[in-house]
């Protein structure tokens, strides 16, 4: 008899898993596997967060081997150093307001059910429109 799929997918998954080697003491001592994090202090290099403005050099803060933390806290900071990068881009295409019904907007040659209209049939729709409003009354002349 087979064996069934997931109980062989189970012990293969099982199999394929290969637990690492222990590091001998002064390797994981040296890596700073021992148990003990290594500290988390930021490369001397690197100025104070408080001290940054629009125009400092954030480039050092997203090197590798900057901690999450210190990186989180530069980027907050410039974000809230310069309003134009708070502000939403002007030219973004999804900035826009798209709740207005799009026939205000746009006028088409296209009726529903009628489809596109030549240009006969939309003069005929516009006399339609014309001779269906009530007369305007004429503008009075100053003599």
């Amino acid at each position: 008899m087979t064996e069934p799929f997931l109980s062989r997918w189970s012990r293969r998954k099982l199999d394929t898993k290969v637990q690492p080697a222990p590091l001998p003491p002064d390797e994981a001592r040296a890596s700073g596997e021992a148990g003990v994090p290594a500290p988390a202090e930021p490369p001397p290099d690197l100025p104070p967060v408080e001290t940054l403005d629009k125009d400092s050099d954030y480039s050092a803060f997203l090197k590798a081997g900057v901690p999450q933390e210190l990186k989180q806290a530069a980027l907050q900071k410039l974000w809230a150093s310069d309003p134009a990068l708070m502000a939403p881009e002007v030219m973004d295409l999804h900035m826009g307001d798209y709740t207005s019904p799009v026939a205000e907007v746009v006028k088409t040659a296209w009726r529903l059910g009628k489809g596109v209209l030549d240009a006969a049939e939309l003069a005929a729709e516009a006399e339609e429109k014309a001779a269906s409003e009530p007369p305007s009354a004429p503008p009075k002349q100053d003599s």
